[in-house]
Order: C-alpha cells, then sequence, then structure tokens
C-alpha cells in the first residue's frame, strides 16, 4: 500500500510522463477533454487500480438532452466502433455517485494500475492510440452533434 502522499505523486508523475508521451510522438497541442465546444460532452481518460478507459461523457441533468447527445454519438456508432474497438460500452444511465447519473460511451484497456510503472508504457499507448483517434472523429462530426435548435445553443 501506498501513502496518499506517494500516490499523489505517482500520479502526477504518470500524467506527467504520459504528456512528454505524447510530445516524443509528434502531439503539440494539449487534449480536447471538456473543451469540445458542446457544453454537456466531454471527452475522458481515467485510470485507476484496475482498468483504463477511453470516451466520450454527456453530463446534464436534463435527461431529455443526454438522450438527445447520446442518440447522437449512437447514429455514428459504426464509426466509433471503427475508432475506439468492436468492445465498445455504451451506458445511458452511468452512476457517477449516489443519485447522479450521466450518459458514457467508453472503451476499457483492463488489467492496468496507475500506481504500478510497468504498465504504464501500456496505458499510454491505449489513451495515446483511442483518444486521438475519438478526437479526430468528434472534430469531423462535431456540427452533426451539436445540439438541436429547440435546446438552445449548447
Amino acid at each position: 500500500m501506498f501513502t496518499k502522499e506517494e500516490e499523489k505523486k505517482l500520479r502526477v508523475q504518470f500524467w506527467s510522463q504520459f504528456e512528454q508521451y505524447c510530445v516524443d510522438r509528434g502531439r503539440k497541442r494539449k487534449w480536447m477533454m471538456q473543451d469540445t465546444g458542446i457544453k454537456p460532452v466531454n471527452l475522458k481518460f481515467d485510470v485507476d487500480r484496475v482498468r483504463a478507459l477511453v470516451g466520450v461523457d454527456i453530463v446534464s441533468r436534463d435527461l431529455e438532452r443526454r438522450i438527445y447527445y447520446y442518440e447522437k454519438f449512437e447514429s455514428l456508432k459504426t464509426m466509433i466502433s471503427g475508432v475506439l474497438g468492436e468492445d465498445v460500452i455504451w451506458d445511458l444511465e452511468y452512476p457517477v455517485t449516489p443519485g447522479k447519473e450521466i450518459a458514457r460511451i467508453y472503451t476499457v484497456l483492463p488489467d492496468v494500475d496507475i500506481y504500478q510503472k510497468k504498465t504504464w508504457e501500456r496505458i499510454w499507448g491505449f489513451f495515446y492510440e483511442k483518444m486521438t483517434a475519438l478526437e479526430d472523429l468528434y472534430v469531423e462530426f462535431k456540427d452533426f452533434i451539436r445540439l438541436a435548435p429547440e435546446y438552445g445553443t449548447n
């Protein structure tokens, strides 16, 4: 087991080395993440003690709005499976905290651990490959995904 301080140090080291990993592969810009241009839509990296994931979070308290975006992404299912893989998980009611749900579309890399440096290279490769492809697809279809006029501007 690690102390809180050791865990924090490892997480900081993981993300700073991932940034260098990306630069070494030619990525000069920041990842899009929450800066998608569509307020409820976020692109997501996550890693913990058992798995890493890359995907799309649709974060809205308004269920109709969440469904709208989810269905937009669902209409791109073949292309999303093409960039994330056939094992994409589609979850309209993904629980994030008790009483709070989001929609999440994601793929998982199992059997990795942010606190085990020997798995970092696999995680970085997974993140880089999947998020680069997901961002490219998102940029290509952003106008299509954008919120319908009846909801306002985002």
